[in-house]
């Protein structure tokens, strides 16, 4: 059975999101109120999640790191301490994370996520 991994990312945010792959370059650009989905069965997975309402400058980066030795690590990005006005809420394989200031996780173990499955993360715009 081939490895596989589904990804899911939904910006319900006011800036563009460009996904840009370690090794395939950008991906996609995911405007504001839109979903991106995605499969890959390669084993080697990180990818900048680039925020953005001008191009090419970035209001923030956050991450998402993936494969079957390496589990699920995910980041929202870092913000200054008084700017906290995005938030992530994800799902990897039913396990659910919320990330509302600086500091990413790791969400799933690479035993966790040595077979794949789901990754779905939604960005928001923080009440």
């Amino acid at each position: 059975m081939a490895w596989t991994a589904d990804i899911k990312i939904t910006n319900k945010t006011t800036y563009n999101i460009t996904v840009t792959h370690n090794t395939t370059g950008d991906l996609a650009t995911i405007a504001p109120s839109d979903t991106w989905t995605w499969s890959t069965s390669d084993v080697n997975n990180t990818m900048a999640l680039k925020f953005w309402q001008q191009p090419a400058v970035y209001y923030m980066q956050g991450s998402l790191a993936f494969g079957p030795e390496a589990g699920v690590y995910m980041d929202r990005g870092w913000l200054e301490p008084n700017q906290q006005d995005m938030t992530l809420g994800a799902d990897a394989n039913g396990t659910l994370y919320t990330q509302s200031q600086n500091g990413g996780h790791t969400v799933l173990a690479w035993n966790q996520f040595e077979s794949g499955g789901s990754i779905n993360m939604t960005f928001s715009q923080a009440a």
